[in-house]
């Protein structure tokens, strides 16, 4: 049985292993492509600004992540990945491309859950953290709207 649904794994893992750099710059695009589904009206994700340290703190992480994953994907699976992502696929079509198992899919999300509470906790400033924090309740308060 392969592991189906996981588009959110496969951006993260995408973002693991390219060890974007979390900048306001990195958030932009994001925004315009929200906007431009015409998406219900939800205040954007947060630019967090992180300062060198805590970028060089991110940076490590990810390469811990990257480690991580590339233990649990086997070597077919960790060319495929490679090749994925150079020909930048979309997460969903990266995951589908990894023909995961159900255990390397729960392994994963793992990592991955293990790796954003990580950062989450130990990088970001305790304002910076209630910045995410009303980011998520405010798409929560859309999402229970009628």
């Amino acid at each position: 049985m392969r592991f189906q649904g996981l588009p959110i794994l496969a951006g993260a893992i995408a973002l693991g292993l390219t060890a974007i750099p979390y900048t306001a710059a990195s958030a932009k695009p994001v925004q315009q492509i929200a906007q431009n589904q015409q998406q219900p009206s939800i205040a954007p994700p947060p630019q967090i600004q992180l300062t060198p340290q805590q970028q060089e703190e991110v940076r490590k992480i990810n390469v811990q992540v990257r480690t991580q994953i590339e233990q649990v994907l086997t070597p077919k699976q960790r060319q495929q990945l490679k090749t994925s992502l150079q020909a930048r696929r979309s997460p969903s079509q990266i995951t589908s491309d990894l023909k995961l198992t159900q255990d390397q899919g729960r392994k994963l999300q793992q990592i991955v859950a293990g790796s954003q509470k990580q950062i989450f906790e130990k990088v970001l400033t305790p304002e910076q953290q209630q910045q995410i924090r009303q980011y998520y309740q405010s798409r929560q308060n859309v999402n229970k709207k009628p």
